[in-house]
């Protein structure tokens, strides 16, 4: 070849010409050391394309680090088995390992499981495409080392609920059904993982929105002669009793079936102990009954709780309160041991039909009020 045309070459951009015998490697780092990352990035894109030596140099430094080889697999079926996870990964490239990581009381999977690779261009590749149909159901893969460190992802507007799945569908018939509507990203979700059949629910995350909106276009569908209903995830979500979904209720709400919480009372201090004893008394200043109001009781300086009460749970109730009924509260159940005076069990030892005997430490019930001068009524001496 003549110079003229070896010097075209060269400038049309030819790089499988050998760089000048007399240039070293230093020679060659200080020519690219000026250039920048995004430069140096082109380069080796190139180089590692058209040179496979370039190439496997380049992922021999990549192997290095694990965890760009090795992904996190959710949204397995109970049924599948680790043989299963290596037969679809291998397609990918040699692996070093898969494994699902399998409950040991059941002896199924728990619905996750690992594959690691043994280059990185395999992990690369599998990425891809990150949802696979593995055993009937539509799978996520993503790195491993991004699962525990990534926020998580907001598919409101792409899950979609479908309830009153028959028992004895399969998890293939009712995935291919919804596939119709448009890709899925994971799903169906909600399946018994011990059995392998539905819980009567299932969820489908879509790829896209549109899709999640073409599937509730008609909310009600047939499927193998079973209707089956579908909504938005969010939209199924229950309230919980006092508060937003997912809100814990309020303490003080009597978990006795009802759907409704009463708001909150302040009650006079007058009216605490009645109340408490005809709805189920009350503990820590907080009435609790059956009927979930909540309200704010004094505790009269009593800091001794009733035992064994039949109708009083608490300090207030008429029936098994030491305050009201003295050391015994015989007919409902409350029984208290003898004072240090070795005052016995049951009667009362200072005659007073309502105090606690006078060597005890705790105080004696609130006096009851004294009428004004000459009694309430007019002519009538004062009763003390």
């Amino acid at each position: 070849m003549d110079s003229t045309k070896k010097r075209k070459t060269q400038e049309n951009g030819d790089t499988d010409s050998p760089p000048p015998s007399t240039l070293t490697s230093d020679d060659i780092r200080r020519i690219i050391n000026p250039f920048t990352h995004e430069q140096l990035l082109d380069l080796l894109q190139s180089a590692a394309l058209r040179h496979p030596d370039v190439f496997d140099s380049i992922r021999v430094l990549a192997d290095r680090d694990v965890a760009l080889r090795k992904l996190f697999v959710r949204g397995l079926s109970g049924d599948t088995t680790s043989d299963t996870l290596r037969a679809v990964f291998t397609a990918f490239g040699e692996l070093d390992e898969a494994i699902v990581i399998m409950d040991k009381n059941t002896g199924k999977s728990k619905g996750y499981g690992f594959v690691t690779f043994k280059h990185v261009d395999g992990a690369i590749i599998s990425l891809k495409e990150p949802s696979k149909k593995i055993d009937g159901r539509m799978t996520v893969t993503q790195l491993a080392a991004t699962t525990a460190n990534a926020a998580p992802v907001d598919v409101s507007a792409r899950k979609v609920f479908v309830g009153n799945v028959p028992f004895d569908i399969s998890s293939e018939t009712l995935l291919n059904h919804f596939l119709a509507f448009g890709e899925i990203e994971e799903g169906p979700l909600g399946f018994d993982k011990a059995s392998g059949k539905t819980r009567g629910f299932a969820f489908f995350v879509y790829k896209t929105e549109e899709g999640a909106r073409a599937s509730l276009v008609e909310p009600t569908k047939t499927i193998d002669g079973h209707q089956v209903i579908c909504k938005l995830a969010t939209d199924n979500k229950k309230v919980k009793p006092g508060g937003a979904p997912g809100q814990t209720p309020p303490s003080g709400f009597a978990g006795n079936g009802m759907a409704f919480q009463q708001p909150q009372q302040q009650l006079p201090a007058m009216h605490a102990p009645m109340l408490a004893s005809q709805y189920g008394g009350f503990a820590g200043g907080v009435n609790t009954n059956s009927y979930g109001v909540q309200s704010s009781v004094p505790s009269f300086g009593n800091p001794m709780p009733a035992s064994g009460g039949g109708y009083g749970h608490g300090v207030g109730s008429a029936y098994g309160n030491p305050q009201f009924g003295g050391p015994v509260s015989g007919d409902y159940g409350t029984r208290l041991p003898p004072n240090a005076a070795g005052a016995p069990a049951g009667g009362y030892p200072d005659g007073s039909h309502y105090g606690l005997p006078p060597n005890s430490q705790h105080p004696h019930p609130m006096p009851m009020p004294r009428p004004p001068p000459g009694g309430m009524y007019q002519g009538v001496p004062p009763y003390y």
